[in-house]
């Protein structure tokens, strides 16, 4: 199960872990996929309630025989439970068993996190899945939210104007570059912030999406999907964090796993002190940026350059919130190549809202200071950024 090769005998914490999952098998085995077979007509639910029956064995089976896999499987499992509880709360199924069920998630995850050892110093091929999956989604969303904003509701579960739709769309293009160049990435101290930063962003997309349940239709494929993505992403994001939390950025504080592989060591120029204040006033002003958009939803929905929702206002708070904190861990990097990828990806996010800011001039008001601000905003970033990362390359 470790990926440094396992013991010879399995501790109390594993056997408790395979108690945990045998009870879990009970909702994810048995009950879901009764439901999905007797009393709905869906087959897109049935095999969802197949695969997660056969996820459910092959943890409890990978575990018991401490496959290397085995806790990459349990966290992807809890996660899909957790997607399965919030259907069930939401159309007001099994109600009485959900605090059941939420201690066992709870357990289950805590095990997991404890039995959790470094990967290594070396990018994973573990690692590169979960960046391949993130980029899926990403790229797609993107796709449709620039080029084809008017359908973006047949993508997500959200139906939004074609401004609100490019916004989204740059969002998740930006999300998709740092996915792309983590994938390309040799060593941990180059993806330490994307991964950091995908936890917070897919994470608060999650809880923000719990607030407003009611507004999703389970009947759509669209919702599944998205509630799928923004559960098992900030976990699996938070577990691979968590494991590599002994590896120093800059270089290991642990040997590298098996076959994963030596990583050159880095001739990176160390962060400049104007890009490294720029970092922390942009981390700063973006995060407080969030937690208003998160905290006071109707007063910064009033006060935005174009229409927005106070739902909307608090689903923007989650990406805003992962530039924010990501531009305030890039502040203490040690090195441009720890934050290389966080200054491309960001500075694709900010060309591509002021390409789609521009598009949809018309809802702008040209007397409104907030505008002024938006535009002015986007445009320095824009120049610093791009300045920074045309001086890398």
């Amino acid at each position: 199960m470790h990926d440094a090769g396992p013991p010879k005998s399995r501790g109390k914490l594993e056997r408790a872990l395979v108690a945990l999952l045998l009870g879990q098998l009970v909702g994810t085995g048995v009950l879901f996929p009764y439901y999905a077979f007797a009393r709905q007509d869906a087959w897109g639910l049935r095999l969802f309630a197949l695969a997660l029956a056969g996820l459910g064995v092959a943890a409890v089976a990978g575990v018991w025989r401490r496959a290397p896999w085995a806790l990459w499987a349990v966290v992807v499992l809890v996660a899909l439970k957790l997607v399965v509880d919030v259907f069930n709360y939401a159309l007001d199924l099994d109600r009485p068993l959900l605090p059941l069920s939420t201690a066992l998630n709870a357990a289950i995850l805590a095990i997991a996190f404890r039995l959790a050892r470094p990967i290594g110093v070396a990018v994973s091929g573990g690692q590169r899945a979960f960046f391949a999956c993130v980029l899926a989604l990403a790229a797609w969303v993107a796709a449709r939210g620039l080029f084809d904003p008017a359908r973006l509701a047949a993508t997500i579960p959200l139906d939004v104007p074609p401004l609100h739709s490019r916004f989204l769309g740059a969002m998740y293009l930006s999300g998709a570059t740092f996915m792309l160049l983590a994938i390309r990435a040799r060593a941990w101290r180059e993806v330490r912030i994307v991964v950091v930063m995908a936890a917070v962003w897919t994470g608060m997309l999650g809880l923000v999406s719990l607030r407003i349940l009611g507004a999703f239709d389970w009947s759509r494929p669209q919702t599944w999907t998205w509630f799928v993505a923004y559960s098992a992403f900030p976990l699996v994001a938070a577990w691979i964090a968590w494991r590599q939390r002994g590896v120093v950025a800059g270089g290991p504080a642990a040997a590298p796993a098996a076959g994963a592989g030596t990583v050159p060591a880095a001739g990176d120029a160390p962060l400049s002190a104007p890009l490294r204040a720029y970092l922390w006033v942009q981390g700063a002003l973006v995060a407080l940026l969030a937690l208003a958009l998160l905290a006071a939803p109707a007063a910064m929905s009033a006060g935005w350059p174009w229409p927005i929702t106070a739902p909307l206002a608090q689903v923007y708070s989650a990406p805003f919130l992962a530039y924010g904190l990501g531009s305030l861990m890039a502040a203490r990097a040690r090195a441009l190549g720890e934050v290389r990828i966080a200054l491309i990806a960001t500075v694709v996010f900010t060309a591509a809202v002021l390409a789609a800011s521009a598009l949809h001039r018309a809802l702008f008001d040209a007397g409104d200071p907030a505008t002024w601000l938006w535009f002015g905003g986007f445009g320095l970033a824009t120049a610093v950024l791009l300045r920074y990362v045309l001086a890398r390359r």
